[in-house]
C-alpha cells in the first residue's frame, strides 16, 4: 500500500480517527503581559514627571555640614528638598547648591525667601539645633513676598523669629546690652514668660532696640508702666563691711535675661504689642521709689544700698551719698517705697541702726545683715528733708497698741525690743527706758499689742524674767533660762491673779516691776493654778494616781489631777482633771487617756522586753498621759473619758468579735490578726466547742480596723509552708501560727458585724495593690504559692494563689505582678510554665535541654513576654493561657520588637 497515496487520502478508513483543525480569531493571550508592562512604565514615567521637583540655586559661603542627595530642605519640620549637588563658585569664596524643591513648596519661591543652614551650636548660653546631632544638618527656609525666582543667597544666622504666635510683641530700648541675645528668657518673679526675638541698633544707631515676646497667658502682667532690667549681670556694690552682691540665677548668668515687674498693677492699664520701654542695666536703676535727703554727720560711716526699714519692714534704701560743701555734714539720697510715702511725715524720725555684739542686742540678723537705717513714723505735714538722729529716742511712737510704763530699781538685761510674755508667749515689747526725774529708779517704757489689750487691767502684774532660775524637785535639777530670746535680750513676764486682770486702763499706765515671779505672786498666793479645763476620767481603779499627778501630753505636763472619788454605784472610780487653758485645744471628744505613772513592763518573742517608766514625781505621785487624734468631736460638758491602763490599750480601742474556726491548724491566744502584714488585732482566747475539734476565738480588732468587722470580712489561719524552694511565712515557724483577714464587700458599710465562721483554707484570689491575672492551665506542674513570675528573667510578681476550675479538667493560677511592673502587662501579653526541666531530642538535632533558673527548677514559675507594649492595658484578673514552654528566644525577642 502506497504510504503517499494513504496520507493525501481525504477517505479515512473505518475505525480511523482524525482531529478536527480550527483556525483562532484574536490576539494570543501571550501579549497580555508585555502590555501591561508597557502600562507600568508609562506610568512610572509619568509619575516621575510629575513628582518631579522644582531645581533652585542657593550660594552657602561654606560647603560645610552639605551633602549631595542627603542633606533635606525642611519647612516646618516637613521635608521639602533635597541637595542634589554642589560646586565651586569662580570666586572660590563659596558654593552653590542646587537643590531640588518638592512640588508641594514650589509656592515658598520668591525673591525674599531665606534659606539658612541649622546646625548644632553649642555656647555657654546653651545648645541650639540639638535634632541635628541625631538627623544631620538641615537646611531651613523661610517664605518671603516678591517675585518668583531660582537664585537665593544663603543667610549665616537664622532669622529672627515669626511673630505668628498669640502673645504680646513689645520692644526695649537701651544704651547697651550685655548678654541679651536671641531666645534669652524673659522673667516675671523668677517665672519665665516669654523670650528675646531680636535685637538690632535703632535707625540713628544711637540705641538697641530688644524685641520681647511674652506668651498669651502672661501677657496681662505687662502694664503701660512696667520696668525692665537687664538680669544677666553679677553686681558687686559698697565698701567693706557693708558690701551687696546682686545675681541671678545660674540660667540668667549663663544665658542672659530680662527681667520686669509693674509698681501698682491694679492702677497700670495693660501693654499693647507695639509698645517700648527702656531697659535698665540692673534692678537698682530700674526700682522705682520717692526720693528724700537725710542728713547725717560727717563722720557718720554710711555706704549706698544701705536699707531703711519701719518696724522691721524693708520700705527703701540709700540710693547716693555725698558731703555738703564745707564737709560737715553727709547727705544720703534715700529712695522710699511709694506706699510708704504717708510715713513721711515732719515728726517722723530716722536714726542708724548698727549691729551690736553684747548680751542685749545679740542678732545675727541684724551681724549679717549690717547697719540699717529706722523710720520712727510721726505726724505733721508731708515733707521730703529730714535730719537723722544721732541715736534712737528713749521712747519711740506707738501707733497700735496699749502703752505701759514699768517703774524698777534696775534696767537688768532688759533692752529696747525686749518682749513682754504672757504664758511664754509675746504679746508685746519694750520700746524704750529712762532714768526718772529725781534718778533714783529706771521707767521702762512698753507697748502690748492691740489685740492683746483685754490682758491688762489694773490687777495685772509684771516681773523680770530675765537671767537663770535653779530648782530642785523630784523631777530632778533644773537649770531654767527661758528662750535664748529672754536670755540674752531680756525679758517682762505678766499674770493676772485668778484670771482676773481687773479694771481697764487708761494709757499710758503706770506699774510696777518686780524682780522675780515669786515677788510678783506673793509667793503663790495670787497665782490661779485652779483656773483651766475640767475633765473627769472613769477607771475600774484608781490605780498609780493621786491628787497633783500630773497630767502629760507627749512627755509635757498641761494639767493636774485635782480630785477622785467613787462612782455613783461604787462600782468605778471618777477622777477630775485640770487642763490648764493654754492647752485646751489639745483635746476633743476622741482624746484618749492611759495611766503613765509606775513602771511599765512587756515581753515578748516578737518585741523583746519594753520597760518603760515614767520621771521621778510620776514613780512617786502617779501620773496620767493623753493623745488626741485627729478630726475628733468638740468636746460637751458632760462627757466623760475611759481612762485605759496603758497606751497600748488606749490607742488600740479595740472591738470585740467572735470567730469560728474548723479543725486543722493550731492557733494559739494572743495570736495576731493581720491586714497586708500589718497587726490589726489579736486572738484574745479560743475554746473547743465540739468533739471534733471545732472552736470559737474571741479576738480583739483594733480602733483602725473597725472596717473590718463588717458582713463579708473573710479570716483564715496562715500557717508556713515549707517547700524545697524555701519556707513561706517563716515568722510563723517561731511566733505559731496567725490569723490573715480580708475586709469585705457588704453593703451597708455602717453596720458592724461580731460573729464570723473562718475559712478552711486561704483564698485563692487576695486583692491587694498591683495587677493579678488568672492563668488558665491543664495541670498545675511545680508551680506553687510564692512561685515567681518573670518578665526578661526579671522577678515582677509571685504566685498568690491556685484552684481547679468549676469543670474539673484544668487549674487556675493567679498570678500577681507588682504596681511597679504592672503595665508590662497588655492584652498581647502571653505566659509560660517555667518550672523544671524542658528537654527536646532528635536524630539530627541533638539533645536540648532548657532550665530557665534554680529557683524555678525547685520551686517552679511563670514567665511572661509583651508582644506589643502599646498594647491595651488590662485589668484585674484578666484571663491568659498558660501554654507549657516558652518560643525560642529569637522569636520571643522578634515578637517583642515589633
Amino acid at each position: 500500500m502506497d504510504p503517499k497515496s494513504d496520507t493525501n487520502s481525504d477517505n479515512p478508513s473505518p475505525g480511523e480517527i482524525r482531529p478536527r483543525v480550527r483556525r483562532h480569531r484574536g490576539p494570543s493571550a501571550v501579549w497580555i503581559l508585555p502590555l501591561l508592562a508597557a502600562l507600568i512604565a508609562g506610568w512610572l514615567v509619568f509619575k516621575s514627571y510629575n513628582d518631579a521637583g522644582v531645581m533652585v540655586d542657593v550660594v552657602f559661603s561654606s560647603a560645610e555640614g552639605l551633602e549631595e542627595n542627603k542633606t533635606q530642605v525642611i519647612y516646618r519640620g516637613l521635608p521639602s528638598g533635597t541637595v542634589r549637588s554642589l560646586r565651586l563658585n569662580d570666586d572660590l569664596q563659596s558654593v552653590t547648591a542646587q537643590i531640588e524643591i518638592a512640588t508641594h513648596a514650589e509656592s515658598l519661591l520668591h525673591e525674599k525667601t531665606q534659606f539658612w543652614l541649622v546646625k548644632p551650636q553649642i555656647s555657654l548660653s546653651g545648645v541650639r539645633g540639638l535634632e541635628t546631632l541625631v538627623s544631620g544638618h538641615y537646611i531651613g527656609i523661610r517664605p518671603g513676598d516678591g517675585p518668583e525666582t531660582r537664585q537665593f543667597i544663603a543667610a549665616d544666622e537664622p532669622p529672627p523669629a515669626i511673630r505668628d504666635q498669640d502673645g504680646l510683641y513689645i520692644t526695649l530700648f537701651a544704651d547697651s546690652v550685655s548678654a541679651v541675645r536671641r531666645g534669652s528668657p524673659v522673667y516675671y518673679r523668677d517665672v519665665n514668660v516669654g523670650e528675646v526675638i531680636d535685637y538690632r541698633l535703632s535707625a540713628n544707631d544711637d540705641q538697641i532696640l530688644v524685641d520681647l515676646f511674652v506668651e498669651q497667658q502672661y501677657a496681662h502682667l505687662v502694664k503701660k508702666h512696667s520696668r525692665f532690667w537687664n538680669a544677666s549681670s553679677l553686681e558687686v556694690k559698697g565698701k567693706f563691711p557693708d558690701i551687696d552682691f546682686r545675681l541671678g540665677s545660674l540660667a540668667t548668668i549663663i544665658a542672659g535675661g530680662v527681667h520686669f515687674y509693674t509698681p501698682d498693677p491694679q492702677e497700670n492699664p495693660a501693654a499693647e504689642d507695639g509698645d517700648q520701654f527702656r531697659l535698665f542695666a540692673d534692678y537698682e536703676a530700674a526700682e522705682d521709689g520717692v526720693p528724700v535727703q537725710l542728713t547725717f554727720p560727717a563722720d557718720t560711716q554710711l555706704s549706698p544700698g544701705t536699707e531703711v526699714r519701719t518696724g522691721g519692714v524693708r520700705i527703701g534704701r540709700v540710693r547716693d551719698i555725698k558731703f555738703s560743701d564745707d564737709f560737715q555734714t553727709l547727705h544720703a539720697q534715700l529712695l522710699i517705697d511709694p506706699r510708704a510715702r504717708p510715713l513721711l511725715r515732719a515728726g517722723s524720725r530716722f536714726w542708724l541702726v548698727e549691729p551690736s555684739l553684747s548680751s542685749g542686742e545679740l542678732n545675727l540678723q541684724k551681724l549679717l545683715g549690717g547697719q540699717y537705717i529706722e523710720l520712727a513714723p510721726g505726724p505733721g505735714r508731708e515733707t521730703f528733708n529730714f535730719t537723722a538722729m544721732a541715736e534712737a529716742p528713749a521712747k519711740l511712737p506707738v501707733q497700735q497698741g496699749v502703752e505701759l510704763e514699768l517703774i524698777s530699781d534696775e534696767l537688768g538685761s532688759i533692752n529696747r525690743g525686749s518682749p513682754l510674755l504672757y504664758r511664754q508667749l509675746p504679746v508685746g515689747e519694750v520700746n524704750g527706758y529712762e532714768l526718772t526725774a529725781d534718778g533714783s529708779q529706771v521707767l521702762i517704757h512698753a507697748v502690748i499689742k492691740e489685740k492683746y489689750r483685754q490682758l491688762i487691767g489694773s490687777h495685772t502684774r509684771f516681773w523680770n524674767s530675765s537671767g537663770i532660775r535653779f530648782a530642785a524637785d523630784l523631777d530632778g535639777v533644773s537649770l531654767e533660762t527661758g528662750s535664748a530670746q529672754t536670755l540674752l535680750r531680756g525679758g517682762i513676764s505678766l499674770f493676772n491673779p485668778g484670771n482676773n486682770p481687773g479694771k481697764q486702763v487708761v494709757a499710758p499706765r503706770r506699774f510696777n516691776l518686780y524682780t522675780d515671779r515669786e515677788s510678783a505672786t506673793e509667793s503663790g498666793d495670787l497665782d490661779s493654778g485652779s483656773a483651766g479645763l475640767k475633765l473627769t476620767l472613769e477607771a475600774p481603779q484608781l490605780g498609780a494616781v493621786a491628787v497633783g499627778s500630773p497630767v502629760l501630753y507627749r512627755g509635757l505636763e498641761v494639767g493636774e489631777v485635782s480630785h477622785y472619788h467613787l462612782g455613783d454605784t461604787g462600782r468605778s472610780v471618777l477622777i477630775d482633771l485640770t487642763i490648764a487653758p493654754e492647752h485646751s485645744q489639745l483635746l476633743n471628744g476622741s482624746s484618749r487617756f492611759w495611766i503613765s505613772g509606775g513602771i511599765e513592763a512587756r515581753a515578748s518573742l516578737q518585741e523583746g522586753v519594753q520597760v518603760n517608766t515614767g520621771s521621778l514625781k510620776q514613780l512617786v505621785k502617779g501620773g496620767i498621759a493623753f493623745d488626741t487624734p485627729e478630726g475628733g468631736d468638740a468636746l460637751t460638758t458632760a462627757q466623760r473619758f475611759r481612762l485605759y491602763p496603758d497606751r497600748q490599750a488606749a490607742q488600740e480601742q479595740a472591738l470585740q468579735i467572735q470567730i469560728s474556726f474548723s479543725p486543722g491548724a493550731e492557733l494559739a491566744p494572743g495570736a495576731a490578726i493581720n491586714y497586708r502584714g500589718q497587726q490589726v488585732g489579736r486572738i484574745d482566747s479560743i475554746r473547743v466547742v465540739s468533739a471534733n475539734g471545732a472552736r470559737i476565738a474571741k479576738a480583739s480588732l483594733f480602733h483602725e480596723a473597725a472596717f473590718l468587722a463588717r458582713e463579708g470580712t473573710r479570716f483564715w489561719i496562715k500557717e508556713p509552708q515549707i517547700r524545697l524552694s524555701g519556707i513561706l511565712n517563716p515568722t510563723n515557724v517561731l511566733f505559731g501560727n496567725q490569723v490573715e483577714a480580708l475586709p469585705g464587700d457588704g453593703t451597708d458599710t455602717r453596720a458592724i458585724a461580731h460573729d464570723f465562721i473562718a475559712l478552711r483554707e486561704p483564698p485563692a484570689y487576695q486583692p491587694q495593690p498591683g495587677l493579678t491575672v488568672e492563668l488558665h492551665a491543664r495541670e498545675l506542674g511545680s508551680i506553687g504559692l510564692g512561685s515567681p513570675v518573670l518578665y526578661r528573667q526579671v522577678p515582677v510578681g509571685e504566685v498568690t494563689g491556685y484552684e481547679i476550675n468549676l469543670r474539673g479538667d484544668g487549674v487556675k493560677v493567679y498570678a500577681h505582678i507588682r504596681p511597679s511592673h504592672a503595665t508590662l502587662v497588655r492584652s498581647s501579653s502571653r505566659f509560660f510554665n517555667e518550672s523544671g526541666v524542658k528537654s527536646h531530642a532528635g536524630l539530627f538535632s541533638g539533645l536540648d535541654i532548657k532550665l530557665a533558673s534554680l529557683e524555678t527548677l525547685v520551686g517552679g514559675g511563670v514567665s511572661f513576654t509583651t508582644g506589643d507594649l502599646s498594647a491595651p492595658a488590662v485589668k484585674e484578673l484578666t484571663v491568659f493561657r498558660l501554654d507549657d514552654e516558652a518560643p525560642p528566644m529569637s522569636q520571643e525577642t522578634q515578637g517583642e520588637s515589633q
